[in-house]
């Protein structure tokens, strides 16, 4: 195992290109985290980076990611390439004498060259975008230089841009490094290469699938929030579309990992599968990758995704049992902040509820057409009277339940009553399955209805 050396050559910028490149010659090299690379290190991965870069299919990759490069122009493009990578190594063992006058702008070192959006993305232009640049490029030290050359092997195609995920947590992102470079081996020995394509140009979608992909593999992940840095490094390029920010905060990614979890991915397959915004009925992946999901945005956007778990029309919840429960109070938690305390008496509170509504079914239409907080809470009077009615020894709801269970607690992170009442909904339509599926009351009832809240979808 390695360690990580006194005086590290790589270490954590902030930089995505340049963290993502360390990342990738720590994976290339065996060696756990990029501070525990050596010059040594560096030495052994260069003919394995040339040879790879001169695969076709990496060459046509290069020619987006590094244009104008040495690698895509002019002669003995190969033994040039290789001079390049000795120089930048020669400035990292021996810095003397190979200084420019300036301090890197992304590791603080003193710089050793200067480099423009030929190696460095989204650079060379005034007004800048997430990079620092001038007019005769960035000054950067040889270290960043070389680890620049490895970031490519960590991005995916997404549409016609390419993308880069920044992890928060260091040992997620070694993960994603490790994945990458399984498939540039995977090609390699085949004789291919080049960016894998995700295979939609949605880029919420194939941020998700990406994740999905990432959890599901390795269920011992740590929780992190991850940033995908979506771009194109075209030549001519208008630099204000050439670059999207989509951030997943590690509450959604620690929901993603549950819902990846072998118990629960086929259920959270079932409910994704209905956040796409397409009418026909369509059961190939690839096709509904084409289409917005809705799911995959709000989440991404901190919208409530609550009203998927159920079908309203048809009164039942997308899944039922232990899968379903442990899914969407899993995203009630995870998500939206909800205790489990209040979790197990909000459930308690439907399965209450529930025997009468049975009885008296204008309640539950009620329930579902309440489109703001009093219609609520009138509906949840009117059912503790039901219950004093029909004699029950306690009530329905005390007024410390109301204000602790039901209505948002001050400065709490779970505030939407709408949550509660999906969640309410979720449990009365799973206990109540049966008696709803054929009764004829409910279709006509449904056909006639008032008007109802907007669907989350």
């Amino acid at each position: 195992m390695s360690t990580a050396t006194e005086n590290p050559i790589w270490f954590t910028t902030g930089n995505p290109f340049v963290d993502m490149g360390q990342e990738m010659m720590a994976a290339f090299a065996e060696v756990d985290y990029p501070n525990g690379l050596t010059v040594q290190d560096a030495k052994t991965l260069l003919p394995e980076l040339v040879e790879l870069f001169f695969l076709n299919d990496w060459l046509k990759s290069s020619y987006t990611i590094f244009p104008n490069s040495i690698l895509n122009n002019g002669k003995n493009r190969k033994t040039r390439y290789k001079t390049l990578l000795e120089s930048w190594l020669e400035a990292i063992e021996h810095p003397e004498g190979h200084h420019v006058g300036m301090t890197c702008s992304i590791s603080g070192k003193p710089a050793q060259a200067y480099l423009g959006k030929v190696y460095l993305p989204m650079s060379d232009f005034e007004g800048g975008n997430f990079q620092s640049a001038n007019q005769q490029g960035t000054p950067l030290s040889a270290s960043v230089a070389l680890a620049l050359q490895f970031f490519p092997f960590a991005l995916v195609k997404v549409g016609k841009m390419l993308a880069l995920p920044q992890f928060s947590n260091d040992d997620t992102q070694a993960r994603w490094a490790g994945k990458s470079l399984k498939h540039v081996r995977q090609t390699q020995a085949l004789g291919q290469g080049g960016v894998q394509n995700t295979g939609t140009f949605r880029a919420a979608n194939a941020f998700f699938k990406l994740i999905e992909d990432l959890v599901y593999e390795h269920q011992d992940l740590p929780t992190s929030s991850v940033t995908l840095y979506l771009f194109n490094n075209f030549n001519q390029v208008n630099y204000k579309a050439a670059l999207e920010l989509y951030h997943m905060p590690s509450k959604v990614f620690g929901f993603i990992q549950l819902a990846m979890s072998p118990t629960t991915k086929s259920a959270w397959q079932r409910i994704l599968r209905r956040g796409y915004h397409v009418k026909k009925e369509l059961d190939d992946e690839a096709e509904l990758q084409k289409y917005n999901n809705a799911i995959s945005n709000r989440l991404l956007n901190n919208q409530s995704i609550s009203g998927f778990f159920i079908d309203r029309k048809r009164r039942y919840p997308i899944v039922q049992g232990q899968e379903g429960w442990l899914l969407f109070s899993g995203y009630l938690k995870e998500v939206r902040g909800m205790e489990q305390r209040r979790l197990d008496n909000l459930r308690n509170l439907a399965d209450r509820m529930a025997p009468l509504m049975l009885k008296r079914k204008k309640r539950l239409f009620a329930l579902e057409g309440a489109d703001k907080k009093g219609k609520f809470l009138g509906v949840l009077y009117r059912l503790t009277k039901d219950a004093a009615s029909a004699g029950h020894d306690k009530p329905l709801i005390t007024f410390e339940q109301l204000i602790s269970d039901v209505l948002a607690q001050e400065n709490a992170v779970y505030d939407d009553w709408r949550e509660v009442k999906n969640l309410l909904l979720f449990r009365i339509y799973e206990q109540l399955f049966d008696d709803l599926k054929d009764d004829p009351e409910f279709i006509k009832v449904e056909d006639d209805a008032d008007s109802h809240e907007e669907e989350d979808e």
